[in-house]
């Protein structure tokens, strides 16, 4: 039997999906909570920021699970 050997990819698409439905789940999260669309714009940055730390550090070491 041959063992295939598949080369790394660079695939940022997968990341780009985290930050969208970071900064998408974090806006309606606060504007649910406060009724407000500065708290929906506070919310989607919020949300930005923890989906990049998600990507940044949960994420490194685990490019042969996506």
């Amino acid at each position: 039997m041959e063992k295939h050997i598949e080369e790394p990819t660079k695939d940022t698409k997968v990341n780009n999906y985290f930050y969208l439905l970071g900064a998408l789940f974090g806006g309606l999260t606060g504007g649910f909570i406060q009724e407000s669309v500065l708290a929906a714009l506070i919310g989607a940055v919020v949300g930005l920021a923890f989906a990049g730390f998600f990507v940044g550090n949960l994420l490194k070491g685990r490019e042969h699970d996506r």
